[in-house]
Order: C-alpha cells, then structure tokens, then sequence
C-alpha cells in the first residue's frame, strides 16, 4: 500500500469517525442511543482497566522472573 493510499484511508477513516460523532452528539436518536450504551460502556472500561491492571502484574512477575533467572545463571557462571 502506497502514502497515497495510506492518506485516503486515514482521512475516510477520520470522516466516518466524525459523522458518527456528530450523529452521537447532535441528533435526538444519538442522544437516546449514547444514554442506552452508557452503562455498558462503563462496564467495558472498568474490565478493560481490571484487565490493564493484571497485565501490568503479569509484566512485574515476568521480570521478576527474568532477574532471578539472570541471578541463578551468574551465580552458576553461565551468564
């Protein structure tokens, strides 16, 4: 895919993303359609933050892991 393509893409991209705004934020069916998603749309973003939180433990074990591999194979005199 060439620049050319790749900047008619982002700005159709952009043009759709900015009538959907529009229709969410100044029409009476957007309105009503923002007030039934906003309540499961809380709940995506409080499991997405649950889920954020626990890749970030993931990560923290994973380097603690990596240390005491580290540590263990110096101490061995393979490091």
């Amino acid at each position: 895919m060439n620049d050319r393509t790749k900047i008619m893409l982002s700005a159709l991209a952009g043009a759709a993303g900015g009538a959907v705004a529009g229709y969410l934020m100044f029409t009476k069916h957007g309105e009503a359609l923002r007030e039934q998603l906003g309540p499961g749309l809380e709940d995506v973003i409080g499991r997405l933050q649950d889920l954020q939180a626990s890749v970030q433990h993931a990560r923290g074990v994973a380097d603690q892991s990596w240390s005491t591999l580290r540590d263990i194979t110096r101490d061995t005199g393979r490091g």
